[in-house]
């Protein structure tokens, strides 16, 4: 597609649904409404048990599908369609959480800020609260890598406060990551060993050190919605959370990082082991982080 005899590059969507498909047909059906000329959707179902097949497929014949067959996780589910994207020559793509609901015009202005900044590697829009759409849920995230603990930029404040901002960040929320596809051949894809959470974090990092910089811009926006595929199974959340930053450090996390962290990690274990009736599960996940096991691997069929 071309608009006054410039070529206009082609955006890939790649929306990963999990037992979720009405999450998914609200998430599209709002990127059909975008006013960028030149995109297609990847709709990836990750081996879902439920009807949400049949129900995509039917819904949307003219979005590409792709069936798994089997639980890849977040990592694994959206890099099968990465990877398709690629195949297609996508000068750029998009992943999109399925709860997110997009703006019609937030790909035309990150597209239009990453077009004029080659040195930027991913960007993402700020992300608003689904109930509450004027307050903001994310602007990006700093990373402690002496603690492990993550810094949600702009939680909680009022859209106002951040909107026309760019921020430098060291990782944008999967929910909506922009990015040109040469990306993929520089820095690989999507590390598939946490399976949930901190994924898109060592992803962003790599990206850093090719010398990318990560942004969000605060002039595109979306909302999220959160987790409605997560909460469908009991602890998991909180299970791949704790274990997840433990694997996170241990790969990314340099000697005198480590010195810090894993102090710090038995301090919390014992000191949860002590107050919570139930504490000890802590140090279950964290030697899961440590040992790389996965408890949920058999139950969620995890390949």
């Amino acid at each position: 597609m071309e608009n006054n005899n410039k070529p206009i590059p082609s955006v890939y969507f790649v929306i990963l649904n999990y037992n979720n498909p009405n999450d998914t047909i609200a998430c599209i059906e709002s990127v059909e409404k975008i006013n960028y000329m030149n995109f297609k959707v990847i709709i990836v179902d990750n081996f879902s048990k439920d009807n949400s097949e049949t129900v995509l497929k039917q819904r949307f014949p003219h979005h590409i599908f792709i069936q798994t067959g089997a639980n890849l996780g977040y990592a694994g589910g959206n890099n099968v369609g990465l990877k398709l994207a690629k195949a297609e020559n996508a000068d750029y793509i998009c992943i999109l959480n399925n709860d997110v609901i997009t703006n019609p015009d937030f790909l035309q202005k990150l597209m239009d800020y990453m077009v004029t900044h080659p040195n930027v590697g991913v960007v993402g829009p700020r992300v608003c609260e689904f109930n509450e759409p004027e307050i903001v849920q994310s602007t990006g995230a700093m990373i402690d890598f002496n603690t492990g603990r993550v810094k949600v930029l702009n939680n909680r404040v009022h859209e106002d406060k951040v909107s026309g901002e760019i921020i430098s960040c060291d990782y944008v929320g999967g929910a909506c990551m922009l990015f040109h596809t040469k990306i993929l051949d520089e820095v690989g894809y999507i590390p598939e060993d946490y399976f949930l959470f901190y994924e898109e974090t060592e992803w962003c990092l790599n990206i850093k050190k090719k010398g990318y910089e990560v942004i969000c811009n605060c002039n595109a926006k979306v909302i999220h919605k959160g987790s409605a595929s997560i909460n469908q199974v009991s602890g998991l959340s909180e299970y791949f959370m704790y274990r997840n930053v433990v694997l996170f450090m241990k790969r990314n996390a340099n000697l005198k990082q480590l010195f810090i962290f894993y102090p710090y990690l038995f301090i919390y274990a014992v000191y949860r082991g002590v107050i919570k009736k139930d504490g000890l599960k802590f140090a279950k996940y964290f030697y899961h982080g440590l040992t790389g096991k996965n408890k949920f691997k058999e139950k969620l069929q995890i390949k």
